[in-house]
């Protein structure tokens, strides 16, 4: 099977795509999950209804993922130490605002728009 795209990497919003065969401009919608040191694409989407919806199915999974550290820093005695940075994380990410979440410099979702052209 032939690959019709490339994505190239190099900050997060410097991510570019070359598409063969899109003939007309055409919009696309990026998923991912960035942090202090890292950034990872997680789908990409023709409309922005169905980027909303998987970034917040990440944004919920992230939710889940800082309740569960923080359970077993507790279940550990350890909670003096980052019961703070457990419940700050957690707050930020029930934004539902992929456009004003800040959940710098941990795991933040977003949505990248991008318009492809011939």
């Amino acid at each position: 099977m032939k690959k019709d795209y490339s994505i190239i990497f190099t900050k997060r919003s410097e991510i570019s795509f070359q598409i063969d065969g899109v003939e007309n401009k055409m919009k696309i919608y990026l998923v991912g999950v960035s942090d202090a040191e890292a950034n990872h694409v997680v789908s990409i989407h023709k409309t922005y209804d169905d980027a909303l919806k998987a970034w917040n199915k990440e944004r919920k999974e992230l939710i889940k993922s800082y309740k569960r550290m923080k359970f077993m820093e507790v279940a550990r005695g350890w909670s003096h130490n980052y019961n703070n940075i457990w419940n700050d994380n957690i707050i930020k990410l029930f934004c539902e605002d992929p456009k004003t979440i800040d959940n710098y410099p941990q795991d933040t979702p977003y949505i990248q728009e991008f318009e492809l052209e011939d």
